[in-house]
């Protein structure tokens, strides 16, 4: 085994959802991976957006929301280990994970790999929705009964999302219903466990509004890497969208899905987001990757690198050779997913960013 260090190994299966060849599995490596831990910036992300909503509408010290707001992402990115836990259990149970199918080539797969038993990943699932549910219990007791309206309604996406009897993304609904959580759920949610602001209200409606862009670029994402299984989600058989619909129009959702977040972002900056509009900075990158999505995948992992690599950053390019990872496209075969993040990094980057400075304004730190 090669000599890495910690920071090494976690950026590694943070950027690449995998290990680096030949590295020790340290304990938080591999709970990093039996969590996919690697999408939970978008978690995060989601969170941030509510706390900085909140902070626009706060009146008082606004230190709590602070406090509270740590609180509610880490009720979000357990929901998200729990639900990435759940899937990989379902999946495999329903004999949709299996040796060969996408998910158990671009990572390492709890189960399968036998990162953990079976057992042990059912505990781990039971504990992070039990922590979630004392989160829940705090908020009901500062905000009502609304809130938990929020929390039920996203636990029983996560569960029937792959589970009987309805698994939605067998109905080719998983990919609406990710974009709901991210959106709506997770950032309406976090606005109203901050303020306390009731179903109706127009300071929870805006949040509704400004949330439909991130639940958008979710969705993308998701979009894209059904796309990907394509052709072993049709032959199991699971229903996803593309499935149902077709690769050809499968890409134009996805890419309808970009256009409109756009659309939705200038919305709300007439609606006095104002800064919003920086989001015009990531239609270059829209551009790209809208038309690769046209494109078909690549036919070996050495053609996904040598596209890749075009658009990789001059110090990534440094590192990946200084690494000894040329010709190797680290989340192979997943191909329209890698440009859905590539999007969607620097879209949500500058959303939050305009949010950010909306808020500042909004503070008064920044005079108009």
């Amino acid at each position: 085994m090669k000599d890495y260090s910690l920071w090494m190994r976690w950026q590694s299966i943070h950027r690449t959802a995998n290990p680096l060849p030949g590295a020790h599995l340290d304990i938080i490596s591999k709970w990093m991976l039996i969590t996919r831990s690697y999408v939970f910036e978008m978690n995060i992300y989601a969170g941030i957006v509510g706390i900085l909503l909140a902070l626009q509408f706060a009146t008082d010290d606004a230190t709590l929301i602070y406090y509270d707001g740590g609180i509610v992402i880490v009720g979000l990115i357990l929901a998200h280990a729990a639900n990435n836990m759940m899937n990989d259990f379902f999946d495999t149970l329903h004999g949709v994970d299996t040796e060969g199918y996408p998910r158990t080539e671009y990572g390492p797969h709890a189960l399968i790999d036998k990162l953990i038993s079976t057992k042990g990943l059912i505990l781990a699932i039971f504990l992070c929705n039990l922590i979630d549910l004392m989160i829940a219990i705090y908020f009901y007791q500062k905000v009502g009964l609304e809130i938990l309206y929020f929390v039920f309604a996203g636990l029983a996406i996560s569960i029937f999302y792959v589970a009987k009897p309805i698994r939605l993304k067998n109905l080719g609904l998983g990919e609406i219903a990710i974009g709901i959580v991210f959106g709506p759920l997770m950032v309406g949610g976090t606005f109203m466990a901050l303020t306390g602001e009731a179903f109706g209200s127009a300071a929870l409606n805006n949040a509704f509004l400004v949330s439909i862009p991130f639940g958008l670029t979710s969705m993308t994402v998701v979009m894209g890497k059904h796309m990907d299984k394509y052709d072993a989600d049709k032959s199991k058989p699971v229903h996803t969208l593309p499935v149902i619909i077709g690769m050809k129009w499968a890409a134009k959702v996805c890419q309808l899905a970009i256009i409109c977040f756009f659309l939705f972002s200038f919305l709300s900056a007439i609606k006095g987001h104002y800064a919003m509009v920086i989001v015009v900075f990531a239609i270059p990158r829209a551009i790209y990757v809208i038309q690769k999505l046209n494109d078909p995948i690549p036919g070996t992992q050495k053609e996904a690198f040598d596209i890749a690599f075009e658009v990789l950053p001059e110090h990534l390019k440094e590192k990946v050779v200084e690494h000894e990872m040329e010709d190797i496209f680290p989340v192979w075969p997943l191909w329209y997913v890698a440009w859905a993040f590539h999007f969607v990094k620097i879209a949500g980057a500058m959303f939050v960013l305009g949010l950010v400075i909306d808020t500042l304004i909004v503070l008064g730190f920044i005079p108009l």
